[in-house]
């Protein structure tokens, strides 16, 4: 009867010690979410995370699509996958997040030719502040186009032809991407430009004498003839460009608009991306990275503010102590910065970021900590092109990304 009693009380201290472990454990957990130290999580999503039911149901898109079809629907559904896994993250941490969409590139949606095709008149030319000529530099066309279409869809395409500054009889290759030609010394130009992530872009369009090559000059257009042999087209048409060659590196992206006759007898215009892997140009799948925050105990998407340089910019540098004398007169007039070396226009790096420093302490001046700010602005290499830079404040300084 003793030792039953006394099993009996061991049993009953075994008990008590264990009950006593869940508050402990309800602590711990109590002690994960409070404020802490703000701490960085670099993370690539794995394919089992796409079909975890305590994230994405199984009727959910995510789930059906094994995947986000966008980075707009990454974006919208990752802060979930955040939550649930990386729920102990003190406020104010950042989330680096990568994955890959469904789609293997960017590819814009056919575009009626006839309804994304324009020729700017002599009203639009004056749309642009300041403005006072009928004629217009790759730069000035896309300072213009925000004031030309004012609400963009993303990824919305407009084929421009317009009269094109300087008036030099030139050839389409001094112009990557941009068709122009003089005639009774008049000097037109035509080029596809795209509303991406915020801003427009000049995308590469391939010109007549493009199509002529792979023997299409006649319509100057492919056709559903030419769909197996289209990347290999493309991809040899971008390499033979000395300036697209010449500035090439891994990695580097380019926008490919060109004229398509589909088998249902429609002319459209199509917008492909593709990226340069070292040897050659592929339509490769695009890997993306998101930054999320952590803000008020939950997990938010990507906060990135996306700015394009504008006029008001351009004078801002133009007056500035940055640079050269020559260089700052340049960028005021055209733009963009010019990064050939030996020119005396000619930008460092450094002096470039402090110029995009200045717009976004003039821009910006009640930013937000710790929020990527992105700006895109020009640069001329023989070619203006768009590019962009990253940048944080911390309440003093903006530091580079």
């Amino acid at each position: 009867m003793k030792k039953i009693l006394f099993n009996l009380l061991a049993l009953a201290a075994i008990a008590t010690v264990i009950s006593s472990c869940k508050p402990m454990d309800k602590t711990y957990k109590a002690l994960d979410g409070l404020p802490g130290t703000a701490k960085t999580l670099t993370y690539t999503i794995q394919a089992a995370d796409y079909t975890n039911t305590n994230v994405y149901p199984s009727t959910s898109a995510v789930y059906k699509a094994k995947g986000f079809t966008s980075v707009a629907d990454a974006n919208a559904n990752v802060p979930a996958l955040l939550n649930f896994k990386f729920f102990d993250y003190p406020d104010g941490s950042n989330a680096n997040i990568t994955f890959m969409p469904l789609t293997s590139s960017i590819v814009q949606p056919d575009s009626v030719f006839k309804d994304v095709s324009y020729t700017l008149t002599y009203n639009d030319y004056l749309l642009l502040p300041g403005n006072k000529y009928a004629d217009f530099s790759i730069a000035q066309v896309l300072s213009w186009l925000p004031y030309k279409y004012t609400t963009p869809a993303a990824n919305q395409l407009a084929v421009l032809s317009w009269t094109f500054y300087p008036t030099i009889n030139t050839t389409p290759a001094v112009y990557p991407g941009i068709f122009v030609s003089t005639t009774a010394g008049v000097t037109t130009a035509t080029g596809s430009f795209l509303y991406l992530n915020g801003a427009w872009v000049q995308a590469y369009q391939i010109t007549p004498a493009q199509y002529a090559t792979v023997g299409r000059g006649q319509y100057n257009q492919f056709t559903a003839a030419d769909d197996a042999s289209l990347l290999s087209y493309l991809n040899n048409l971008l390499k033979t460009d000395p300036y697209v060659a010449g500035n090439a590196k891994v990695g580097s992206v380019q926008y490919v608009s060109f004229n398509y006759y589909s088998s249902t007898k429609v002319t459209s215009q199509r917008v492909i991306q593709l990226t340069f892997d070292g040897t050659n140009w592929a339509r490769t799948p695009a890997v993306n990275t998101l930054t999320f925050v952590k803000s008020k105990g939950t997990w938010i998407p990507d906060p990135t503010v996306y700015y394009t340089a504008k006029a008001s910019d351009y004078a801002l540098i133009g007056a500035s102590t940055l640079g050269t004398a020559n260089g700052r007169s340049n960028y005021a007039q055209y733009g963009d910065f010019n990064i050939v070396q030996g020119s005396s226009y000619f930008w460092t790096e450094a002096d470039i970021e402090s110029a995009l420093v200045l717009m976004l302490k003039t821009d910006f001046p009640n930013a937000t900590v710790g929020i990527p700010y992105k700006i895109t602005y020009l640069i001329y290499t023989g070619a203006t092109t768009s590019t962009a830079l990253t940048f944080k404040y911390d309440g003093t300084n903006w530091t580079k990304q």
